[in-house]
């Protein structure tokens, strides 16, 4: 099957740089693991838990869903493994990245949140024969563990952000282990950013203000790393991945110029790290949308991040969650 890709959807890669995924890529990306895994598309991708409002009174006026709302979950699992058959029910890979795209068809807008994976909300057990087995309130990330790794622990993922965000529907999903970013990193010969935390006990070349030109090992450590920094939230994290986005944009545009098969050679490369419920048809349609889309600034949920028990915990404001719903997925009642 020839694949025609969109050169225009690289504008989507300051969005998916962390998880190394790239919209028009994904369409040479699926088509290989398709041929390799045999992979199908799971039964109940594409789901939700809950249901949306069908109104919802905010500052004195109704508002009612939007109409020809597409919602696309990028996840970035932070194990450095291929992506698991459906064989378990539990796991070690934790959601360490999400973005979700909302493309609004009828404004032909395409809005980005980014959602902290240490936001504390309802998350879905599976039992042993992959059922639910009740619920219980954790970080956000730990949706991923439940399942084996593969489909089913990206379906409970996207469950846990539709209870999140109101029980509205994510249509898609798309993961990449983490180490795809070494390899993307590596590609394109490397990323020059000016270091925002001191990671000096990490790698004596990450000295804060200086300016480097990461290798893939240090991009990896960059955009994960918190762990005995002066500023060790995930907001802050948060902060340094959006930076390196920007950055390994710029770079991966400048290798396209100089290289128009760098493109196709880059997506090949991350198959093996690649899985999404979506198949080759809806993401040529995904890249089709895309084009025509105004791309807005990236959002975020505000809160408050405190110590727990055991780990961090990103207790979202519920002001700021209502606001963004509505912005995102409503409009006012005519």
């Amino acid at each position: 099957m020839k694949i025609r890709l969109k050169r225009n959807s690289l504008k989507v890669v300051v969005l998916l740089i962390c998880v190394g995924l790239v919209i028009g890529g994904g369409l040479l990306v699926l088509h290989a693991w398709q041929e390799r895994s045999q992979w199908a598309k799971p039964a109940g991708a594409g789901t939700q838990n809950g249901v949306q409002q069908e109104r919802m009174l905010y500052k004195d006026a109704w508002y009612v869903p939007k109409e020809n709302v597409e919602t696309v979950l990028i996840i970035g699992v932070d194990k450095y493994q291929a992506p698991a058959q459906e064989i378990g029910y539990l796991n070690n890979q934790q959601a360490d990245f999400l973005l979700l795209l909302v493309l609004d068809h009828q404004a032909k807008t395409c809005e980005v949140l980014h959602l902290n994976r240490d936001t504390m909300t309802e998350i879905q057990r599976l039992g042993v024969g992959g059922g639910e087995a009740g619920s219980f309130t954790g970080q956000l990330a730990l949706s991923h563990t439940f399942g084996s790794g593969g489909s089913d622990s990206c379906i409970n993922t996207a469950k846990a952000v539709s209870k999140l965000l109101g029980g509205v529907k994510i249509n898609h999903y798309m993961s990449l282990t983490m180490d795809a970013v070494v390899k993307i990193n590596d590609l394109v010969g490397g990323v020059t950013v000016e270091v925002m935390d001191d990671f000096t006990e990490i790698d004596p070349q990450l000295v804060k203000g200086k300016e480097v030109r990461l290798t893939g090992e240090q991009a990896l450590a960059y955009v994960r790393g918190r762990s005995g920094l002066q500023d060790s939230s995930n907001l802050h994290r948060m902060e340094r991945q959006q930076q390196y986005m920007t950055a390994l944009y710029q770079q991966f545009q400048e290798r396209v110029k100089q290289d128009e098969s760098f493109f196709t050679e880059t997506m090949v490369e991350i198959t093996q790290y690649f899985q999404s419920d979506c198949s080759i048809n809806q993401l040529e349609a995904l890249n089709d949308k895309l084009e025509g889309c105004v791309m807005k600034p990236t959002r975020v949920l505000d809160g408050k991040a405190v110590k727990g028990e055991e780990f961090m915990e990103y207790h979202v404001d519920e002001a700021s969650l209502e606001k963004n719903i509505i912005e995102l997925f409503y409009k006012r009642e005519k």
